[in-house]
């Protein structure tokens, strides 16, 4: 009787994962697609575009003395009570040696859970002095800093963001985006089963 129970579970749980619960396959081959592609352009125009893409979803910039690198502070979500998702988004841009370029983007999470997160160090008080004491001593804004993670906490991991370089490449050349969309439909319309 388990076993019958154990078959029919799994086989509804691989119908529902088939119909879209680790995404589309749609969105798995752009996003391939988008990690072959070398820019045939001046490397400022494709890190323009990306710094572009990280203000539409939101991120800001920290400063960096490699004009083809960029990152951003944590972006916080959730509520400190329940848990909080940490992210933030690395753009990594490098010139061939043929002379064309490449943007690689990678996101680096971490999640807080119900209350363990603590005031980042530089908010912390160490001695009796209370932050007012020392003005500007620390940053102002709680996105900037780190995230401390306790024991609770998940290890903060780094990803290669597929999706945002795919959204680099349509901003860039949405033309080529656009063939290669309809490339990718007609294939997995035609995808045997």
């Amino acid at each position: 009787m388990t076993r019958r129970w154990l078959a029919g579970w799994a086989g509804l749980m691989v119908a529902v994962c088939a119909s879209g619960c680790a995404g589309s396959p749609q969105q798995a081959l752009l996003g391939r697609t988008s990690g072959l592609v070398v820019y045939d352009l001046p490397a400022m125009q494709v890190m323009k575009a990306a710094e572009a893409e990280l203000g539409e979803r939101g991120y800001a910039l920290l400063p960096s003395t490699d004009p083809y690198f960029l990152q951003t502070p944590w972006k916080v979500s959730g509520s400190y009570d329940m848990g909080s998702s940490w992210s933030r988004l690395y753009i990594e841009g490098r010139v061939r040696a043929d002379g064309r370029f490449v943007v690689r983007a990678y996101e680096m999470a971490a999640t807080t859970f119900a209350r363990t997160q603590a005031l980042p160090l530089g908010l912390r008080q160490t001695t009796g002095a209370t932050i007012d004491d020392k003005p500007n001593a620390t940053p102002a804004e709680l996105i900037a800093s780190e995230p401390e993670l306790q024991t609770r906490s998940a290890r903060a991991n780094i990803r290669r963001d597929l999706n945002l370089e795919w959204a680099i490449l349509e901003r860039l050349n949405p033309d080529f985006a656009n063939k290669v969309k309809e490339q990718v439909d007609l294939y997995v319309a035609h995808e045997p089963r």
